[in-house]
């Protein structure tokens, strides 16, 4: 039996309005209050990952229904560059999949190809496995230390004092400008055909979450994603609480946010406008993958 509990679903909907529904419940539904900490890596702990809340038949009304997938994501009141043109994907018949356990080295390498930048956060081992548990704790809301510590930058978080107030600092925002940059050169249709090519593996990796046979790993990355793009966007300085072991957002309704997007705070305005333009862009190109 699975570490997960299934959910039960008692009616099927088409791909179109399940991914509109779980985008709204997504940004509708909070993922619980956590703080906004810097600790050292020795001392963290975090609870074990939770699978995905999936709506259920009863929630599935109406009112939910009338919020479309293309209002989540053009929510921002920024203004975006032209979204990358989406190619018919023809299927590779050259490639050849390895299994799981061997995978990669030939998913790195097909990654670089699109955009070499992000050599950083793919030196790791299991990494389709990391990264489909982390857009798992995405989707909650949940951002756990255990998963995260591998693509953790090297620098630390860092604040500045004006007399008695606290801020973050620029240069605590700059420890994410890399990964932006290698995020903003992505092509989405090259994105997407890699994706294509390893979905198999990806799949076998979500079917240990237990999830129900209706959804996919698709909703798990979609739900992730406007997580992701509910986070606001702050000009200027954003003042901090010490506490004994860690900082606390001093405006309350930021120290409420999930922890997905007190990460997104945390990287600062530029950064966080450059990831949501490309993820805008990525959830389109998912969305016509489902239909």
């Amino acid at each position: 039996m699975s570490r997960y509990d299934q959910v039960k679903v008692k009616n099927k909907k088409s791909a179109g309005t399940v991914l509109r529904v779980i985008v709204a419940l997504s940004i509708l539904a909070g993922a619980g209050w956590f703080y906004f900490t810097y600790r050292p890596s020795n001392t963290a702990t975090s609870p074990q990952t939770q699978v995905l809340a999936l709506p259920s038949s009863s929630e599935k009304n109406d009112t939910v229904d009338t919020l479309s997938l293309s209002g989540a994501i053009n929510g921002a009141a920024t203004a975006e560059p032209a979204p990358d043109k989406i190619i018919e994907l023809k299927p590779d018949n050259s490639f050849i999949l390895p299994d799981l356990d061997n995978s990669d080295a030939l998913l790195r390498e097909e990654l670089l190809g699109i955009s070499s930048g992000l050599a950083e956060w793919l030196n790791s081992d299991g990494l389709i496995r990391k990264y489909v548990v982390i857009a798992n704790d995405f989707a909650q809301g949940l951002r756990l230390a255990d998963h995260m510590r591998f693509v953790k930058p090297e620098q630390p978080f860092a604040v500045v004092q004006d007399n008695e107030k606290l801020s973050i600092a620029t240069q605590s925002y700059q420890r994410y400008d890399r990964l932006a940059a290698a995020i903003n050169t992505l092509d989405v249709s090259a994105t997407l055909a890699v994706y294509k090519k390893f979905r198999p593996l990806v799949f076998q990796v979500f079917k240990e979450f237990s999830y129900p046979d209706e959804y996919s790993p698709e909703d798990i990355l979609t739900k992730a994603a406007a997580v992701m793009l509910a986070a606001p966007v702050i000009e200027g300085q954003i003042a901090l609480l010490k506490h004994a072991t860690h900082y606390k957002f001093a405006d309350p309704q930021l120290e409420s946010s999930n922890p997905v997007q007190k990460q997104m705070l945390r990287m600062g305005p530029e950064n966080t406008r450059i990831i949501q333009n490309k993820l805008r862009s990525l959830v389109e190109a998912l969305a016509d993958l489902k239909e």
